[in-house]
């Protein structure tokens, strides 16, 4: 449970004398965000009272975000960030008498930046290249009163954050829909661009028969196939990491050695080819393990590892995180058969709660986006705190981005040896 007002960090919004309110000025003492106080922290050190209720939120959210929960946060924090600036927003409610102030929303940000067709002051959720969602943290139920207070935040800091970018945001559910309302009723302005969906996985009552339904009767026969050539090669074995009593040391440490093997080891993109990246994995891996809501699997032929995941569980959802296969044996498909293994292991799941499982892969491709059927809706939204510049912007951001568009194919025209002002080069 938090602390009593009195512990908040010295650097906590309790008054906002300066600022202005989109209520009446007599109502402002107490509504000015909603009747939330938001605390505001720049460092992990600020954090500590807040960091209890900051576990309990992240367990009762409305929208479940394994990536904002304080034990994956923090090490991004620490390995992650850099010399970036961020602020945490804690929207705290004065509970009952013997409840005390309850945290019901949580909104992580980056300070203001430059960002594409956007100016230099747009702040953006916080987002780092193992991070791959930025729903805000809102317990469930509270969704309309939060969103509102955010937004009251937002407007009476319009100078220092006139603009701000949710790229990739769910563009449905109980936020998405609270935030719209919440706009609407606070009379700031928003642009929400192209939607896009990525992979998403509802298990169903059975395992085969989701797969029935995902890849034809050829594609089935197919894995099964390269299933059994695999195992004429060794001892094929499927692992699942245990609650309780396993090295996960050494498991951390087996799939480090896989990705670097392959090309993301030549790219230096694999996360064992950067101390930070590593350092980051391996802190988050044993703070989800502890938690239970770590899982990893693994193939291996003698013992040797072909292929393996690791997944974030949060209740009632699931987050796909890494996943790493031997390119040696890439004409068997490990990965494959190791992800129609996790297909039939989240069926099993659906008894401890879990009903999805967010892929967290790009929207256009992905082993993912070929054998789950369901789909994520996404978009990307540009809220203005109500400052006339930042509504400006959001005005002509739609043009804006209509005339990159035409000059990016005005260029490609041109660099293909296109006459300039044809529509085809024999017109």
């Amino acid at each position: 449970m938090l602390r009593r007002a009195t512990s908040w960090p010295a650097g906590q919004e309790a008054r906002n004398d300066s600022s202005e309110s989109l209520r009446p000025r007599r109502q402002r003492a107490f509504l000015l965000y909603g009747g939330y106080r938001i605390v505001l922290a720049r460092s992990p050190e600020a954090i500590g009272p807040c960091l209890e209720g900051w576990e309990a939120l992240a367990r009762e959210a409305a929208e479940p975000n394994v990536f904002y929960s304080p034990w994956a946060l923090l090490p991004a924090l620490e390995h992650l960030v850099g010399d970036k600036r961020f602020a945490l927003l804690f929207l705290v409610r004065q509970g009952g008498s013997e409840e005390g102030p309850v945290l019901d929303g949580f909104f992580p940000l980056f300070e203001p930046s430059g960002c594409g067709l956007l100016p230099r002051t747009v702040a953006r959720m916080f987002r780092h290249r193992y991070c791959f969602s930025v729903t805000p943290l809102v317990r469930r139920g509270r969704e309309p009163a939060v969103m509102r207070a955010f937004l009251r935040w937002l407007h009476a800091h319009r100078r220092q954050y006139p603009l701000l970018l949710l790229r990739d945001a769910p563009a449905d559910g109980p936020l998405a829909a609270a935030l719209r309302t919440a706009l609407g009723n606070e009379g700031l302005r928003c642009h929400e661009g192209a939607r896009r969906s990525r992979a998403l996985i509802e298990p169903g009552d059975d395992a085969e028969r989701y797969l029935e339904r995902a890849m034809s009767a050829k594609r089935r026969k197919e894995y099964r196939r390269l299933g059994r050539r695999l195992g004429e090669l060794g001892e094929l074995r499927l692992r699942v990491l245990q609650p309780r009593g396993e090295d996960l040391q050494a498991w951390l440490s087996a799939f480090l050695a896989l990705e670097s093997k392959g090309w993301k080891g030549e790219s230096r993109s694999a996360l064992g080819c950067r101390t930070a990246c590593r350092r980051y994995f391996e802190a988050v891996a044993t703070a989800a393990y502890a938690r239970g809501q770590l899982m990893m699997l693994e193939l291996s032929l003698d013992r040797r590892p072909l292929a393996m995941l690791c997944d974030f569980l949060a209740p009632p959802g699931a987050f796909s995180f890494k996943v790493a296969f031997d390119e040696d044996y890439a004409q068997y498909s490990p990965g494959a058969l190791l992800e129609l293994e996790c297909i039939r292991l989240l069926h099993e799941l659906k008894d401890q709660g879990v009903q999805w499982m967010d892929s967290c892969a790009a929207p256009e491709g992905g082993l993912s986006n070929s054998l789950w059927l369901e789909r994520k809706p996404l978009c990307t939204f540009v809220l203005s705190s109500g400052s006339p510049l930042a509504d400006l912007w959001i005005d002509l951001y739609p043009y804006g981005k209509r005339l990159k568009g035409w000059w990016k194919r005005r260029q490609e025209r041109l660099s293909d040896g296109w006459p300039s002002g044809s529509r085809t080069a024999g017109g």
